[in-house]
């Protein structure tokens, strides 16, 4: 009879510890939450300055690529000799290089 009395006790304390498990994991979500969303509202300004910034930087790389592409353009249309013979030169350099007998 001890034996059972023993389990009867163990189940209760098991099930007292189970409550009050339940009760601090809702105090604890609840905690999160609160800090979470402290959390939250002080990054929020933070990151709509950083996507800001991030946009403004995409916008004058992307208008600095297009004039010197723009640039270049005009150059080749002027000038279309020393570029095509730096583009034949450079690709006689890299058959000569993948073109070697590797033994």
């Amino acid at each position: 009879m001890s034996e059972k009395f023993d389990d009867k006790r163990i189940d209760e304390a098991l099930q007292l510890l189970n409550e009050v498990a339940k009760e601090k994991r809702a105090e604890l979500l609840d905690m999160v939450a609160k800090k979470y969303g402290n959390l939250k509202s002080a990054l929020g300004g933070t990151a709509e300055k950083l996507q800001d910034q991030a946009q403004k930087t995409y916008a004058e790389g992307k208008e600095k690529v297009q004039e010197l592409a723009s640039t270049l353009d005009g150059n080749v249309h002027k000038n279309p000799w020393p570029y095509l013979g730096g583009t034949a030169l450079g690709f006689l350099i890299l058959g000569f290089l993948f073109g070697r007998s590797r033994k």
